[in-house]
């Protein structure tokens, strides 16, 4: 999707109708829209928002009051209406939102064709196939709410960033195969009438009829958390502003990340112990049992009678040549030739050897793995205890900041640790319900695995329904075929996304960081030179989210230096922010102002004076297509109230008049 044309009319803060022709998508593909706080840049990111998803930002108070104030007051029936003119794979759609004053609303969507106004049904769903829902947050933010991306890799994140990648669909297309499967395994029990496939397929179809909905309630669960996560960082925010709290608030923040991080410690550390048992219990077990069997392995050998003192070839020989080795002959049924045949019941054959041989070292293999196994699992044991150990230290140290915190004399750091104290506990219940579910669809799907495998190995015994159960095995192997092209597929995108960050990181930062992306978790870190996780609050951490979301955005639009042939089509979308440079420190602004210009293929930024600074000037000027600034309008006399000016290529612009008909703001092209 690459916008074309804005056009707004009577919404909220503007009254009658407003354009903004958006920059074509090429090298100069960035509009800057400029206006000062409270001139509407808020209410016009909401505008575009509004339209396409039928949602608002957060920060947006009142959304159901859309209707600009003096035109309701001019006439209780107006309305307002945004429309945004687009293009999606070459080409051209119309969509209108409307709201009235009473707060009736509809959307409109049209194909345009020469000239020509052809009616989409159902628009919504149609804009949501372009922009799915969840999707939206990547491409259209307030900035000054960066703090508040999460790169931290939860299951809402991973899954968003599938989506943004294309990766979702081909979940889909999976999805569909596993059903089209049960569907020929079903069809394959009513052909050859056997009670076991039927009973297993049965169990097959309880579990998959089961996941979906667990699969479901994980992910809304998980959204819930993800809100519940955001209210906590809002009131730790809140905390950390008054004065008193705020070292406490700070040392709280770093001792709970520091837990995080033990506490999956302590998590890989049992499982690298169930695994150890695991791995080590049979050679510990049969340890008792072989040693006996090793000693009259030597006992035999000492006798001579394993393996015996005479080769099979030897005897042979012997009885070919009919002659001794001592050159006595040997005649034929004489007794001393029925003696010699006899010591081919104890001959050492080659063969025999080496089954001894591998005997004996894989008896020396089970004693060596029981002798270290004490060890290792001490060892392993003894870290648990250091970690549990320092997440006790560190949970006493967060009982005493919240008593500390408790003692300040103050109502509102009481009423607000009151409200976190709920949230946490509200995220710690969340937090408990998914991983509950997360282990049963984890365990169902391992079930099914299980069941899918004692089906194959049924249908194969009976052998019959040949003709399905070709079918059958088409089905599967076009889905391991998609699965593996996928794994390969998605492997590469975040390989891809990590050295593309990290190349943009090294041309920005002035420290030597990096970023590292967890394959599993989708979880974005930034490291310092000796390897140790940045946080993510510092500036640098600031800076990552930014290069992120350009870096995401740019993949999918192949803007990228190294380009992937993704299996299905990723999201497409321009670029819109409002206040992108506010919430960083200044010596980033102008490396991120360059990277957003150069990574997105079209690029709308709402900027203030104050964030309009030569830097940013110096990187943005090459890129701008069209600009545009807001300008306050406000009824009454000025009196003493202050004129606000900025100064865009040599020209002073005023950005708030006075004694107009009405407050208002309206949009102006420069």
């Amino acid at each position: 999707m690459f916008l074309q044309r804005l056009r707004i009319c009577n919404f909220r803060g503007f009254y009658g109708e407003q354009v903004v022709e958006f920059a074509p998508v090429s090298d100069r593909g960035v509009t800057i829209i400029h206006g000062e706080n409270g001139a509407g840049k808020t209410n016009l990111l909401n505008a575009v928002f509004w339209c396409l998803t039928g949602s608002f930002t957060p920060r947006l108070s009142n959304p159901e009051m859309l209707v600009n104030k003096a035109a309701r007051d001019e006439y209780r029936e107006s309305e307002c209406f945004v429309e945004i003119a687009f293009s999606h794979e070459e080409r051209q759609y119309l969509v209108r939102r409307t709201v009235t004053g009473r707060g009736e609303s509809h959307i409109e969507l049209y194909t345009l064709d020469e000239g020509n106004a052809t009616v989409v049904s159902k628009p919504q769903l149609f804009i949501e196939r372009i922009i799915p829902k969840g999707l939206s947050r990547w491409f259209f933010f307030d900035a000054e709410a960066i703090g508040e991306l999460e790169l931290s890799g939860s299951e809402q994140f991973r899954r968003e960033l599938r989506r943004v990648l294309g990766f979702e669909l081909v979940d889909s297309m999976i999805e569909d195969l596993e059903r089209c499967l049960s569907k020929k395994q079903r069809n394959l029990v009513s052909t050859v009438n056997s009670k076991e496939l039927d009973e297993i397929q049965s169990n097959i179809e309880r579990i998959e009829h089961v996941l979906p909905g667990q699969r479901t309630k994980a992910n809304e669960l998980d959204t819930l958390l993800q809100k519940v996560d955001v209210e906590v960082a809002r009131i730790e925010a809140q905390l950390r502003d008054l004065p008193k709290s705020r070292p406490l608030q700070d040392q709280r923040t770093k001792l709970e990340a520091r837990r995080k991080n033990r506490v999956s410690t302590r998590r890989d550390i049992q499982e690298q112990i169930a695994r150890f048992v695991g791995e080590s219990a049979p050679a510990v077990l049969l340890a008792p049992l072989a040693s006996p069997f090793e000693d009259q392995l030597h006992i035999k050998e000492n006798t001579g009678r394993l393996p015996a003192p005479y080769s099979e070839q030897l005897v042979e020989d012997i009885l070919r040549e009919s002659m001794c080795v001592c050159g006595r002959a040997i005649a034929h049924d004489s007794c001393e030739e029925t003696k010699i045949r006899s010591l081919l019941r104890n001959a050492s054959t080659t063969s025999f050897n080496n089954r001894v041989r591998s005997i004996q070292y894989l008896l020396k293999d089970i004693q060596a793995t029981r002798e270290s196994y004490k060890t290792s699992l001490e060892a392993l044991q003894r870290r648990l205890a250091e970690t549990d150990t320092e997440i006790a230290e560190i949970d006493e140290e967060l009982k005493e900041i919240k008593l500390q915190l408790e003692q300040i004399d103050e109502e509102a750091i009481r009423q607000l640790e009151n409200e976190r104290n709920i949230s946490h506990n509200k995220a710690r219940d969340l937090v408990s319900q998914h991983g509950i579910l997360k282990n049963q669809i984890a365990s169902n799907e391992a079930r099914i695995k299980e069941l899918r495998l004692r089906y194959d190995s049924a249908a194969k015994r009976i052998g019959h329904g040949d003709a399905v159960r070709k079918e059958i095995d088409k089905i599967k192997r076009l889905s391991e075929y998609i699965e593996k092209t996928l794994k390969k597929q998605e492997h590469r995108a975040l390989n891809l996304l990590q050295v593309e960050l990290n190349r943009i990181l090294s041309r920005y930062l002035t420290k030597h960081y990096s970023a590292r992306i967890n394959p599993k978790t989708y979880e974005v870190e930034m490291l310092d030179a000796q390897g140790r996780q940045v946080g993510r609050s510092t500036g640098e951490g600031q800076v990552l989210k930014f290069a992120f979301i350009t870096t995401v955005v740019a993949l999918a639009g192949r803007k990228t230096q190294e380009k992937i042939d993704f299996l299905a089509e990723p999201t497409v979308a321009p670029l819109v922010l409002d206040a992108p440079f506010s919430a960083l420190d200044p010596e980033y602004q102008s490396s991120v102002a360059e990277n957003l210009a150069s990574q997105s293929s079209q690029l709308v930024l709402l900027l203030s004076s104050a964030a309009w600074g030569d830097a940013v000037a110096n990187a943005l000027n090459p890129h701008i297509g069209r600009r545009y600034v807001l300008i306050s309008r406000q009824a009454g006399s000025r009196g003493n109230k202050p004129v606000k000016t900025m100064q865009i290529s040599g020209k002073t612009i005023i950005l708030n008049e006075y004694e107009s008909d009405r407050d208002e703001s309206v949009i102006v092209e420069i």
